[in-house]
């Protein structure tokens, strides 16, 4: 196993990535920002655990970075790795190296030699990089170097090749990602954000399912950059359920403000603001701003903390006073001493009570409001000392006509929905305004004040679904960077814009004209090429805007004069002008896209969207997106641009036959698939397609097919017959987690046995609507299969059967999914008797169905006492 010399040379004092510098701040055991580190001790290390060994065991993976910054828990994942039963099975030799800080590398290649008991004798010693690279030859080792750099010269150890399908591995574990960055790791990953993940989850409580766990994953993001603001969020959203509280703690975490320090200021401002909506009742919010303002030890013995409330009226008594108290903790809002019999607050959680959110409101540097229930601005008075305001999601109408404001920085106002109009003098007196967010307001224009924030660097109107048309004045906004206008209905841009010229991310959504329009004013001429210091361009257009198909080709040449881009959303209203695009950047030498998200073909608007909303979040949160729909030629067309993306929407193509007709190469960085209404296609994966390719290809690495596919998503396919067809090669769809077929009726069966051997990683089956299926798994096994596994579908938790009139068998007595958590089946009449070795899962919690088809089912073998304990009667509205 080759390791290649750092790509890049960077002093000690580099500076890390975003993500790096604030997971950063967590440390080990110590402080982490002036607080103590807290919940680490009593983390579940296991999941982590596994979560690693999962990634060492995939046989695609020869080297793996591990990074971050909690000293303690990187040091028990260390030792856990190292003493693993399942990696010693695994592998001839576990060896653990701790790279010196002087970076001696001769003194690695001794401690490998000596745990591999390897005698690096005179004689050998002369040569000992030879001698090591013998010693591992004949060896299938996992190595572990602990703390490498960026100064380390790697490549003279000289480690040798791995042998698939799991072979040698290397797991390097760094301080930063950067470093994991410059030595080329084929994964990965971070081990501060799978520990605050992990924290979250044994505070919140389970979060399985979609758009929950999406949800969580970004408040985790947001909160990364301090353990006590993950905690107070999972607590606060513990037995929530409701998907608009957790989308509205999620945007209170918005505020951005620049210095990092700041960040965790306001972070925690906002985090304990909505920890504290969350809590009971008032009488619990006055407890809680009664002991911030009156306290003034490091804590406080419980009964005095409740005495002092009884004292002021608060509570009628001591009980209410315990239980008061009791909800305090359970929130993380105290934390309760060794002895239990005294409470205090967390370090800075005082201060930013008392000087932030319960302050008298003339000194406030942070004016915060929100809720619905508030319908009227604050004071003009309370405006004026304040740097930063925030009155999100209100019922507010109106605002002060000119509020004085010399040391505002930050004004958010998004999701004021009520928020028709501001007044026209209203920015006249906000010279140091560098952020404005204005976003899902009713704001029909901008005031002609607008001008006057010389200092504007961020301003969003995205979703401001009345605008329909910006301000000629816009183009005094000489520092602004950011300027976000999706979700609008401007009908055109004014020609101004060009002198924006600091410009980094610009997003764009026009409705334009009518059809007998100039199609010019639209998008004039030159705007677009005059922002050289675009990185990230978001042009959206009305699917069915015909003025598009005459300006979409000159706009195309604009976008490639833009050196600095890196980041796009475009629509192709022809799949020819996708191929110039990638032409003209090619011959101009412009680097690949990191991220982009391509429409391309007819995108006629529909009367009814068949694809879930969810899917279609999941789909927009992929970084290369890439939808073609209404296609008419051969499949092959898309190639040219597909072998970038990881996910890819096809639908309603009129006469692809196979999903494979794409190459196998074409298909190797998808993650994301979602297949719909293509009414020709009957096979998703040909095998004699796939071996013909190979066949063709010059290399002699043969690539695997579907080998990174995580999600497939395939809906109202009317001649679907198979997912895959012929021999499957190990590795294909090994990294499938989730699989939903929707309205398939031609199929008939789902997973052929040669096929489960590979499906290691599926989490997740829904099966609707789909009258031909009999079987999950195909009953026709040749008598020359032998089973390599004791049972398959290890890691499938969930499996929705609804509407599958025929099925008569899960997986026709094969033993599957032994962690199996939910099981859900509605309308499935001739699925009388269920097996033992179907339904063996120890981890199963819930089981969903008609109450009269549970009380008739037959089992094969002795049926588990505890299953009539978790089942559930299905409601016909929890069915699509």
């Amino acid at each position: 196993m080759h390791i290649p010399k750092m790509r890049k040379e960077s002093s000690p004092q580099a500076t890390l990535d975003s993500t790096d510098a604030s997971i950063g701040m967590l440390g080990g055991g110590g402080k982490q920002d002036g607080r103590p580190s807290e919940g680490w001790s009593a983390i579940n290390y296991d999941s982590v655990v596994d979560h690693l060994i999962k990634s060492i065991k995939n046989p695609n993976l020869g080297k793996i970075g591990i990074y971050g910054r909690n000293e303690v828990g990187k040091a028990f994942v260390i030792e856990a790795l190292r003493e693993s039963a399942v990696l010693r099975n695994l592998f001839d030799r576990v060896i653990c190296v701790t790279v010196p800080l002087n970076c001696d590398m001769e003194k690695v290649q001794k401690e490998i030699a000596g745990q591999i008991c390897y005698d690096l004798t005179e004689a050998n010693a002369v040569d000992m990089p030879h001698s090591v690279v013998n010693a591992l030859e004949g060896l299938k080792f996992l190595l572990i170097l602990v703390g490498i750099n960026q100064h380390m010269k790697l490549e003279t150890l000289r480690i040798p090749d791995s042998t698939p399908p799991v072979g040698s591995k290397i797991v390097f574990v760094a301080g930063s990602g950067q470093v994991c960055d410059e030595i080329e790791v084929d994964e990965k990953i971070s081990l501060d954000y799978l520990l605050l993940w992990e924290l979250f989850c044994q505070n919140v409580g389970e979060v399985l399912y979609r758009p929950k766990k999406v949800l969580a994953e970004q408040i985790v993001r947001m909160c990364r950059s301090c353990s006590h603001a993950v905690i107070l969020v999972a607590r606060a959203l513990q037995n929530v359920d409701d998907l608009l509280i957790w989308k509205r703690v999620l945007m209170s975490l918005t505020v951005r403000p620049a210095s990092h320090e700041a960040h965790i200021e306001a972070l925690m401002v906002n985090v304990l603001r909505f920890s504290i909506d969350q809590l009971e009742d008032d009488k619990t919010r006055r407890c809680l701003k009664n002991l911030a303002h009156w306290n003034n030890y490091p804590e406080i013995a419980s009964e005095s903390a409740i005495g002092l409330w009884v004292r002021d009226g608060i509570v009628d008594d001591h009980d209410e006073g315990q239980k008061v108290l009791k909800n305090l903790v359970n929130a993380n809002l105290l934390e309760v001493d060794e002895n239990g019999q005294s409470v205090k607050f967390q370090d800075q959680d005082q201060n930013i009570l008392v000087n932030l959110i319960f302050q008298p409101k003339e000194n406030r540097m942070f004016l915060m409001r929100g809720g619905l229930d508030l319908t009227e601005p604050p004071e003009v008075e309370e405006w004026e000392s304040a740097k930063e305001i925030c009155l999100m999601h209100t019922g507010i109408s109106e605002l002060p006509q000119e509020p004085r404001c010399p040391s505002l920085s930050s004004l958010y106002l998004q999701r004021n929905y009520k928020l028709r109009r501001l007044s026209s003098s209203f920015f006249n007196q906000m010279p140091a305004l560098e952020v404005l967010n204005l976003s899902r307001t009713r704001i029909r224009c901008l005031p002609e004040s607008i001008s006057q924030l010389v200092s504007l660097k961020r301003l969003f109107l995205n979703d401001c679904v009345l605008l329909r048309s910006i301000s000629p004045a816009i183009g005094r906004l000489k520092q602004l960077e950011v300027f976000d206008l999706e979700g609008t209905k401007i009908i055109n841009l004014p020609k101004e814009i060009e002198c924006l010229t600091n410009l980094t991310s610009l997003g764009i959504s026009i409705t334009g004209t009518e059809p007998s329009d100039d199609s010019k004013t639209v998008i004039p001429h030159g705007v677009i090429s005059s922002l050289l210091h675009l990185e990230e361009l978001n042009l959206d257009v009305d699917a069915d805007a015909k003025w598009w198909d005459t300006c979409a080709e000159r706009v195309v040449s604009e976008v490639c004069n833009l050196k600095r881009l890196t980041t796009i959303k475009f629509f192709f209203p022809t799949l020819e002008l996708l191929r110039q695009f990638n032409q003209l950047r090619k011959s101009m030498g412009h680097p690949s896209l990191a991220q982009f998200r391509f429409l391309v073909g007819n995108h006629a608007n529909r009367i009814m969207n068949r694809l879930p909303s969810d899917i279609e979040f999941e789909l927009e949160r992929c970084e290369r997106y890439l939808r073609y729909i209404n296609g008419d030629g051969v499949l092959t067309d898309i190639k040219d641009i597909l072998p970038q993306s990881d996910a890819l929407f096809l639908e309603r193509h009129a006469n692809a036959k196979t999903l494979s007709e794409l190459g196998i190469n074409s298909m190797e960085q998808l993650k994301w698939c979602v297949l719909g209404e293509c009414n020709e296609l009957e096979v998703l994966i040909d095998a004699s397609d796939t071996m013909h390719q190979e066949a063709m290809t010059e290399s002699h690495c043969k690539s695997i097919c579907l080998e990174s596919l995580e999600f497939l998503y395939v809906y109202y396919m009317r001649n679907l017959r198979y997912i895959w067809k012929g021999s499957v090669q190990r590795g294909c769809l090994s990294s499938l987690k989730l699989l939903t077929l929707h309205k398939c009726p031609e199929l008939t069966v789902i997973f052929s046995y040669e096929m489960l051997n590979n499906l290691y990683n599926l989490e997740e089956v829904t099966i609707e609507d789909c009258p031909a299926i009999k079987s999950l798994i195909s009953c026709e096994t040749s008598a020359g299969e032998v089973r390599e596994m004791s049972h398959f579908l290890p890691m499938l938790k969930k499996l929705s059967l609804h509407y599958v009139p025929q099925l008569s068998s899960i997986s026709c007595g094969l033993p599957i999914a032994p962690r199996l958590e939910r099981l859900s089946f509605y309308d499935c009449p001739s699925l009388k008797s269920l097996s033992t070795d179907e339904v063996s899962s120890e981890h199963l919690k819930k089981i969903r169905g008609e109450r009269s088809w549970w009380k008739d089912l037959e089992w094969r073998g002795h049926k588990p006492e505890h299953l009539d304990g978790i089942f559930a009667p299905i409601d016909t509205c929890d069915v699509p």
